[in-house]
């Protein structure tokens, strides 16, 4: 990290210098500090939608949902087919118990790439919260055609709560 920062001392504009600091400050769960060098990195570069969408991700790492999904909105803005803003889009709509809107987010993430896992489970238990048994089903036909192990997951989360009337897989 002090390379890294020994290079802002000299370049303080040099946005590869600001984001590798952000995820490295990130990756050990520092967010703030991964915030703080995700925001610098955007004052200077505010149409990179790959930042933005890390600015994103660290935000909803915090909890900050609101701002995430504004982030990720501008991220998506400037390149519609970033899947992993469509994802922790509708990751931060479903942390806010917006559902219905989070579904939308899940099924372009899984669209724009069909292996993901991540973005079915998901899509699978918004379904499953509001009660669409049916919507449910096909995301788990889905998914059994390539990752039996997210199969399954899905299947007990959703079985579970079935069968204790849970309605919210997410607590």
């Amino acid at each position: 990290m002090a390379a890294l920062r020994d290079v802002l001392a000299v370049a303080p504009d040099d946005t590869l210098a600001l984001c590798s600091l952000g995820f490295l400050h990130g990756d050990k769960g520092e967010y703030v500090m991964a915030e703080r060098y995700f925001r610098e990195a955007v004052q200077r570069k505010p149409d990179d939608a790959n930042t933005l969408f890390n600015l994103g991700f660290i935000l909803q790492k915090q909890n900050h949902h609101e701002q995430a999904i504004a982030t990720f909105d501008a991220a998506l803005a400037i390149n519609k087919t970033i899947d992993r803003a469509w994802f922790g889009k509708g990751m931060s709509l479903a942390a806010l118990k917006r559902h219905h809107e989070a579904i939308p987010s899940f099924e372009r993430a899984a669209k724009l790439q069909p292996m993901n896992p991540h973005a079915l489970y998901e899509l699978g238990l918004q379904h499953h919260v509001l009660g669409q048994r049916e919507k449910v089903d096909e995301t788990v036909a889905r998914l059994k055609e390539f990752d039996p192990k997210a199969t399954e997951q899905l299947l007990r989360a959703t079985q579970k709560d079935t069968a204790s009337g849970a309605v919210d897989a997410r607590g």
